[in-house]
């Protein structure tokens, strides 16, 4: 019964959170202890940015060409199609792309 008491809760008051403080990014974020945290930045929250901040914190492998390059290069769409139901997927769509 304490189960059910728990859903019966929740549908009562529910618990509401905030998508911009509270996502995937800034609790990955927060697991880690505050001396091992990137520092906050605001594109964190928002998906859109996260690939450039990436990239200005040379978290990406390639960095050393521009941004927009680099975007190009590792855009996969064509590489997919073309892979299609290949036993090799996963190596063909990662053809010509900057390695570790």
């Amino acid at each position: 019964m304490e189960y059910v008491a728990t859903i019966n809760h929740m549908d009562e008051k529910a618990r509401w959170y905030n998508a911009v403080t509270t996502n995937c990014t800034t609790s990955i974020r927060s697991q880690h202890p505050s001396s091992e945290r990137v520092p906050w930045d605001w594109r964190m929250p928002v998906n859109g940015f996260m690939d450039k901040m990436l990239y200005e914190n040379h978290g990406f492998i390639g960095d050393e060409v521009p941004f927009a390059e680099l975007k190009k290069r590792v855009f996969i769409n064509a590489a997919a199609k073309a892979a299609d139901a290949d036993p090799d997927f996963s190596q063909r769509i990662r053809e010509g792309l900057p390695k570790r």
